[in-house]
């Protein structure tokens, strides 16, 4: 969300209105979500962070990296801290689930909010992990065409999209993080968030089975357990 200001910047000989437009944007007063207002359930768990990407290179790529990205592992990691929580709820005898999950960028500070909300299942199903896709200035089509190897990554899961993130932030700084002194452009940034499901929790495995289990792969870095076959 942002607001618009119309600057002319005078008119030479020959030259048209359109050219001499520019777009100013001033930035709203940023509101951050407060985790206490959440509506929760008795056995619910708050899980809440934030990342900044002042100071690393290629600020809006940075912006951008919820878990991390490739080039330098920058990221706020958001997969492996709500993936944990699931792991708690689990560990209480629940079938985990991600209930509720709300993005918040401050493109002042180039910071981003998170808050997520775990808890027991009430669908019958148990999701396990938490994944995400995104794109700084690419659009759907950049976030869509990740999706498929995502997908594979937790071959025999069931996804089911959680959030699709989309704003147009203001870009008060360039992409070397240099502060601007006008605002006048956005970058479109994109991600699309999703919750995997085991359907073998309660059929072929018990839950206690599947993190005992988990706990044995996490070494090899495996995304979903390697279950063995019953006799």
């Amino acid at each position: 969300m942002c607001s618009f200001l119309w600057v002319y910047n005078g008119l030479a000989q020959g030259e048209s209105v359109d050219s001499n437009l520019v777009v100013k944007l001033t930035v709203p007063v940023f509101h951050l979500i407060n985790p206490d207002t959440l509506k929760v359930g008795e056995h619910d768990e708050v899980i809440c962070d934030s990342y900044c990407a002042q100071g690393v290179p290629y600020v809006y790529d940075a912006l951008h990296s919820f878990h991390s990205r490739r080039m330098d592992k920058f990221g706020g990691y958001l997969n492996d801290k709500i993936n944990e929580g699931l792991r708690q709820i689990r560990l209480k005898g629940y079938y985990s689930d991600l209930k509720q999950l709300y993005i918040q960028i401050n493109p002042k500070l180039l910071t981003v909010h998170w808050v997520a909300v775990v808890g027991p299942s009430s669908d019958g199903r148990c999701y396990v992990k938490v994944n995400s896709r995104g794109s700084a200035g690419g659009g759907r089509s950049a976030v869509e065409k990740q999706l498929p190897s995502m997908h594979r990554n937790h071959e025999g899961l069931l996804p089911v999209k959680v959030l699709e993130f989309n704003e147009n932030v203001i870009q008060c700084f360039d992409w070397r993080g240099n502060a601007l002194d006008s605002f006048c452009s956005v970058v479109n940034i994109q991600q699309y968030f999703f919750k995997y499901a085991d359907p073998r929790i309660g059929t072929s495995i018990t839950l206690a089975e599947y993190d005992l289990l988990e706990q044995e792969n996490e070494v090899n870095s495996d995304p979903k357990p390697t279950i063995p076959a019953k006799s």
